[in-house]
Protein backbone atom coordinates (compact mmCIF):
# COMPACT_ATOMS: atom_id res chain seq x y z
CA UNK A 1 0.00 0.00 0.00
CA UNK A 2 1.26 3.48 -1.00
CA UNK A 3 4.25 1.84 -2.66
CA UNK A 4 5.56 4.92 -4.53
CA UNK A 5 6.19 6.75 -1.25
CA UNK A 6 9.14 6.15 1.07
CA UNK A 7 8.53 8.58 3.94
CA UNK A 8 4.97 8.80 5.24
CA UNK A 9 3.58 11.27 7.76
CA UNK A 10 0.95 9.77 10.06
CA UNK A 11 -1.78 12.21 11.13
CA UNK A 12 -5.05 12.05 13.08
CA UNK A 13 -7.16 14.96 11.81
CA UNK A 14 -10.31 13.55 13.38
CA UNK A 15 -10.59 10.50 15.65
CA UNK A 16 -7.99 8.41 17.39
CA UNK A 17 -7.32 4.86 16.22
CA UNK A 18 -7.60 1.96 18.66
CA UNK A 19 -4.13 0.87 19.85
CA UNK A 20 -4.27 -2.59 18.28
CA UNK A 21 -5.27 -1.22 14.86
CA UNK A 22 -2.70 1.56 15.14
CA UNK A 23 0.08 -0.91 15.92
CA UNK A 24 -1.01 -3.27 13.13
CA UNK A 25 -0.99 -0.44 10.56
CA UNK A 26 2.40 0.82 11.69
CA UNK A 27 3.87 -2.69 11.59
CA UNK A 28 2.46 -3.20 8.09
CA UNK A 29 4.11 -0.06 6.77
CA UNK A 30 7.42 -0.74 8.48
CA UNK A 31 7.47 -4.27 7.11
CA UNK A 32 7.09 -2.69 3.66
CA UNK A 33 10.21 -0.62 4.31
CA UNK A 34 8.48 2.71 4.89
CA UNK A 35 9.97 5.45 7.03
CA UNK A 36 7.30 6.89 9.30
CA UNK A 37 6.94 10.26 10.96
CA UNK A 38 4.17 10.80 13.47
CA UNK A 39 2.13 13.80 14.44
CA UNK A 40 2.81 14.59 18.09
CA UNK A 41 -0.86 14.11 19.01
CA UNK A 42 -1.96 11.09 16.96
CA UNK A 43 -2.60 9.23 20.21
CA UNK A 44 -3.86 12.13 22.33
CA UNK A 45 -4.29 13.44 24.87
CA UNK A 46 -7.81 14.37 23.88
CA UNK A 47 -10.44 16.58 25.51
CA UNK A 48 -13.18 14.12 24.41
CA UNK A 49 -13.17 10.45 23.52
CA UNK A 50 -14.15 10.84 19.86
CA UNK A 51 -11.27 13.19 18.99
CA UNK A 52 -7.59 12.35 18.75
CA UNK A 53 -6.62 15.67 20.39
CA UNK A 54 -7.70 19.30 20.55
CA UNK A 55 -8.32 21.11 17.27
CA UNK A 56 -5.22 23.28 17.60
CA UNK A 57 -3.00 20.28 18.27
CA UNK A 58 -4.41 18.32 15.33
CA UNK A 59 -3.92 21.32 13.03
CA UNK A 60 -0.34 21.76 14.30
CA UNK A 61 0.41 18.09 13.57
CA UNK A 62 -0.92 18.31 10.03
CA UNK A 63 0.97 21.53 9.30
CA UNK A 64 4.25 20.31 10.78
CA UNK A 65 4.27 17.16 8.65
CA UNK A 66 2.94 19.00 5.59
CA UNK A 67 5.94 21.34 5.64
CA UNK A 68 8.46 18.59 6.46
CA UNK A 69 10.37 18.24 3.15
CA UNK A 70 11.09 14.57 3.82
CA UNK A 71 7.39 13.64 4.00
CA UNK A 72 6.12 12.36 0.65
CA UNK A 73 2.61 11.36 1.71
CA UNK A 74 0.29 12.23 4.58
CA UNK A 75 -1.80 9.29 5.79
CA UNK A 76 -4.78 9.69 8.11
CA UNK A 77 -5.18 7.06 10.81
CA UNK A 78 -9.00 7.03 10.58
CA UNK A 79 -12.09 9.17 10.08
CA UNK A 80 -14.82 9.60 12.68
CA UNK A 81 -15.43 13.29 13.19
CA UNK A 82 -13.28 16.37 13.66
CA UNK A 83 -11.59 17.22 10.36
CA UNK A 84 -13.88 20.24 9.95
CA UNK A 85 -12.43 21.73 13.15
CA UNK A 86 -9.09 22.17 11.37
CA UNK A 87 -10.33 24.08 8.34
CA UNK A 88 -10.30 27.61 9.83
CA UNK A 89 -7.04 26.90 11.69
CA UNK A 90 -4.92 25.98 8.67
CA UNK A 91 -2.90 28.51 6.66
CA UNK A 92 -4.23 27.53 3.26
CA UNK A 93 -2.09 30.04 1.41
CA UNK A 94 1.04 28.54 2.95
CA UNK A 95 -0.17 24.98 2.32
CA UNK A 96 -0.33 25.79 -1.41
CA UNK A 97 3.48 25.75 -1.40
CA UNK A 98 3.17 21.96 -1.65
CA UNK A 99 0.41 21.84 -4.22
CA UNK A 100 1.03 18.18 -5.09
CA UNK A 101 1.54 16.66 -1.62
CA UNK A 102 -0.77 13.62 -1.35
CA UNK A 103 -3.05 13.29 1.66
CA UNK A 104 -4.78 9.91 1.85
CA UNK A 105 -7.99 9.00 3.61
CA UNK A 106 -11.77 9.03 3.22
CA UNK A 107 -14.95 9.34 5.29
CA UNK A 108 -14.55 12.36 7.61
CA UNK A 109 -11.34 13.25 5.74
CA UNK A 110 -13.74 14.48 3.03
CA UNK A 111 -13.78 17.85 4.82
CA UNK A 112 -10.02 18.21 4.39
CA UNK A 113 -9.99 16.83 0.85
CA UNK A 114 -12.67 19.18 -0.42
CA UNK A 115 -11.07 22.19 1.29
CA UNK A 116 -7.74 21.21 -0.30
CA UNK A 117 -9.44 21.36 -3.70
CA UNK A 118 -11.08 24.65 -2.83
CA UNK A 119 -7.69 26.29 -2.14
CA UNK A 120 -5.45 24.33 -4.51
CA UNK A 121 -3.37 22.88 -1.67
CA UNK A 122 -2.09 19.33 -1.91
CA UNK A 123 -3.37 16.30 -3.77
CA UNK A 124 -6.28 14.40 -2.18
CA UNK A 125 -6.18 10.61 -2.39
CA UNK A 126 -9.36 8.71 -1.50
CA UNK A 127 -8.01 5.41 -0.28
CA UNK A 128 -7.26 3.14 2.68
CA UNK A 129 -6.22 4.70 5.98
CA UNK A 130 -3.76 3.35 8.55
CA UNK A 131 -6.35 1.25 10.36
CA UNK A 132 -7.32 -0.70 7.22
CA UNK A 133 -4.01 -1.16 5.42
CA UNK A 134 -3.45 -4.82 6.24
CA UNK A 135 -7.06 -5.71 5.45
CA UNK A 136 -6.95 -3.71 2.22
CA UNK A 137 -3.74 -5.41 1.11
CA UNK A 138 -5.42 -8.81 1.58
CA UNK A 139 -8.29 -7.79 -0.74
CA UNK A 140 -7.14 -8.56 -4.28
CA UNK A 141 -9.51 -6.03 -5.89
CA UNK A 142 -8.53 -3.28 -3.42
CA UNK A 143 -4.81 -3.97 -3.74
CA UNK A 144 -4.98 -4.07 -7.54
CA UNK A 145 -6.81 -0.77 -7.95
CA UNK A 146 -4.72 0.85 -5.25
CA UNK A 147 -1.55 0.06 -7.19
CA UNK A 148 -3.10 1.21 -10.48
CA UNK A 149 -4.01 4.58 -8.94
CA UNK A 150 -0.29 5.37 -8.73
CA UNK A 151 0.70 3.94 -12.10
CA UNK A 152 1.14 6.17 -15.18
CA UNK A 153 -1.12 4.05 -17.38
CA UNK A 154 -4.83 4.52 -17.99
CA UNK A 155 -7.11 1.73 -16.79
CA UNK A 156 -10.74 0.74 -16.43
CA UNK A 157 -12.32 0.51 -12.98
CA UNK A 158 -14.46 -2.57 -13.26
CA UNK A 159 -17.41 -3.30 -11.03
CA UNK A 160 -16.50 -5.41 -8.00
CA UNK A 161 -17.91 -8.97 -7.97
CA UNK A 162 -18.84 -8.53 -4.30
CA UNK A 163 -21.22 -5.67 -5.18
CA UNK A 164 -22.41 -6.66 -8.64
CA UNK A 165 -22.64 -4.66 -11.85
CA UNK A 166 -22.88 -0.93 -12.19
CA UNK A 167 -26.43 0.40 -12.33
CA UNK A 168 -27.05 3.02 -15.01
CA UNK A 169 -29.30 5.75 -13.56
CA UNK A 170 -28.75 8.34 -16.28
CA UNK A 171 -27.06 7.80 -19.66
CA UNK A 172 -24.36 9.98 -21.14
CA UNK A 173 -20.63 10.51 -21.46
CA UNK A 174 -18.37 12.72 -19.37
CA UNK A 175 -14.71 13.37 -18.63
CA UNK A 176 -13.48 15.26 -15.59
CA UNK A 177 -11.45 15.27 -12.42
CA UNK A 178 -13.06 13.24 -9.63
CA UNK A 179 -14.33 14.75 -6.41
CA UNK A 180 -14.75 11.93 -3.91
CA UNK A 181 -16.57 12.30 -0.64
CA UNK A 182 -18.71 10.97 2.12
CA UNK A 183 -22.16 12.33 1.31
CA UNK A 184 -23.19 13.59 4.74
CA UNK A 185 -19.78 15.15 5.42
CA UNK A 186 -19.77 16.86 2.02
CA UNK A 187 -23.22 18.32 2.68
CA UNK A 188 -21.96 20.01 5.86
CA UNK A 189 -19.61 22.14 3.73
CA UNK A 190 -22.52 23.84 1.95
CA UNK A 191 -22.54 27.53 2.78
CA UNK A 192 -18.97 27.48 4.09
CA UNK A 193 -15.79 28.90 2.49
CA UNK A 194 -14.48 25.35 2.08
CA UNK A 195 -16.82 24.01 -0.60
CA UNK A 196 -14.88 23.60 -3.88
CA UNK A 197 -16.13 24.46 -7.33
CA UNK A 198 -17.72 21.29 -8.69
CA UNK A 199 -18.06 22.54 -12.27
CA UNK A 200 -16.97 19.81 -14.65
CA UNK A 201 -16.10 17.39 -11.85
CA UNK A 202 -17.12 13.74 -11.56
CA UNK A 203 -18.71 13.38 -8.11
CA UNK A 204 -18.15 10.09 -6.28
CA UNK A 205 -20.37 9.85 -3.19
CA UNK A 206 -20.78 7.18 -0.54
CA UNK A 207 -22.02 6.78 3.03
CA UNK A 208 -22.39 4.42 5.95
CA UNK A 209 -25.12 3.64 8.46
CA UNK A 210 -27.42 6.54 7.59
CA UNK A 211 -31.23 6.24 7.37
CA UNK A 212 -32.95 7.22 4.16
CA UNK A 213 -34.17 10.59 5.40
CA UNK A 214 -30.65 11.68 6.33
CA UNK A 215 -29.36 10.68 2.91
CA UNK A 216 -32.26 12.61 1.36
CA UNK A 217 -31.42 15.63 3.51
CA UNK A 218 -27.77 15.61 2.43
CA UNK A 219 -28.59 15.10 -1.25
CA UNK A 220 -31.15 17.92 -1.07
CA UNK A 221 -28.56 20.27 0.44
CA UNK A 222 -26.16 19.50 -2.41
CA UNK A 223 -28.93 19.88 -4.98
CA UNK A 224 -30.07 23.24 -3.61
CA UNK A 225 -26.46 24.47 -3.69
CA UNK A 226 -26.32 23.70 -7.41
CA UNK A 227 -23.86 20.82 -7.02
CA UNK A 228 -25.69 18.35 -9.26
CA UNK A 229 -26.52 20.96 -11.89
CA UNK A 230 -22.85 21.96 -12.27
CA UNK A 231 -21.01 18.65 -12.06
CA UNK A 232 -20.21 16.61 -15.17
CA UNK A 233 -21.43 13.28 -13.82
CA UNK A 234 -21.98 11.23 -10.67
CA UNK A 235 -20.78 7.84 -9.44
CA UNK A 236 -22.70 6.65 -6.42
CA UNK A 237 -20.54 4.30 -4.37
CA UNK A 238 -21.53 1.96 -1.57
CA UNK A 239 -24.15 2.99 0.98
CA UNK A 240 -23.46 0.27 3.51
CA UNK A 241 -25.98 -0.38 6.28
CA UNK A 242 -28.16 2.48 5.07
CA UNK A 243 -31.63 2.17 3.56
CA UNK A 244 -33.12 -0.93 1.89
CA UNK A 245 -31.94 -1.06 -1.71
CA UNK A 246 -35.32 -0.39 -3.40
CA UNK A 247 -35.79 2.78 -1.32
CA UNK A 248 -32.16 3.82 -1.74
CA UNK A 249 -32.26 3.44 -5.52
CA UNK A 250 -35.52 5.38 -5.75
CA UNK A 251 -33.76 8.28 -3.99
CA UNK A 252 -30.66 8.00 -6.18
CA UNK A 253 -32.78 7.94 -9.35
CA UNK A 254 -34.59 11.07 -8.23
CA UNK A 255 -31.25 12.77 -7.64
CA UNK A 256 -29.94 11.60 -11.03
CA UNK A 257 -32.65 13.67 -12.71
CA UNK A 258 -30.82 16.81 -11.53
CA UNK A 259 -27.52 15.85 -13.23
CA UNK A 260 -26.64 17.05 -16.73
CA UNK A 261 -24.48 14.01 -17.41
CA UNK A 262 -24.11 10.29 -16.74
CA UNK A 263 -24.98 8.78 -13.37
CA UNK A 264 -23.93 5.28 -12.30
CA UNK A 265 -24.57 3.53 -9.01
CA UNK A 266 -22.79 0.64 -7.28
CA UNK A 267 -19.31 2.07 -7.83
CA UNK A 268 -16.67 0.26 -5.71
CA UNK A 269 -15.93 2.91 -3.14
CA UNK A 270 -17.16 3.28 0.42
CA UNK A 271 -16.64 2.09 3.97
CA UNK A 272 -16.52 -1.61 3.09
CA UNK A 273 -13.96 -3.52 1.06
CA UNK A 274 -13.30 -3.85 -1.79
CA UNK A 275 -12.66 -0.27 -2.86
CA UNK A 276 -10.83 1.43 -5.71
CA UNK A 277 -8.36 4.13 -4.63
CA UNK A 278 -9.02 7.44 -6.41
CA UNK A 279 -6.52 10.23 -7.08
CA UNK A 280 -8.43 13.53 -7.25
CA UNK A 281 -5.93 14.86 -9.80
CA UNK A 282 -6.35 12.11 -12.42
CA UNK A 283 -9.20 12.53 -14.87
CA UNK A 284 -11.99 9.96 -15.06
CA UNK A 285 -14.16 9.18 -18.06
CA UNK A 286 -17.65 7.71 -18.01
CA UNK A 287 -18.82 6.28 -21.33
CA UNK A 288 -21.29 3.52 -22.22
CA UNK A 289 -21.63 2.63 -18.54
CA UNK A 290 -17.89 2.10 -18.15
CA UNK A 291 -15.45 4.01 -15.96
CA UNK A 292 -11.83 4.70 -16.90
CA UNK A 293 -9.01 6.55 -15.20
CA UNK A 294 -7.03 8.48 -17.80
Amino acid sequence: MYDPFHTIGIIAPAGKLKPDKFDTGVAFLRAAGKQLKFGSHVNGPSPVAYLAAGAEERAEDLSALWFDPEVELLLAVRGGFGSAHLLPLLDWQALKSRADLPLAGFSDITALHWAMERFGAGRPIAGPMLGKLAESSASSFTARFHALAFSPDSYEIESAPEYGRYQLLRPGDAVGLPLVGNLTVAATLCGTPYLPDVSGRILILEDLNEPLYKLDRALTMLEQNGIFARCAGVLFGQFSDCAPLPELYALLRRTAEQVNGPVLANFPFGHTLPIATIDFHRRISISDGRVRVL
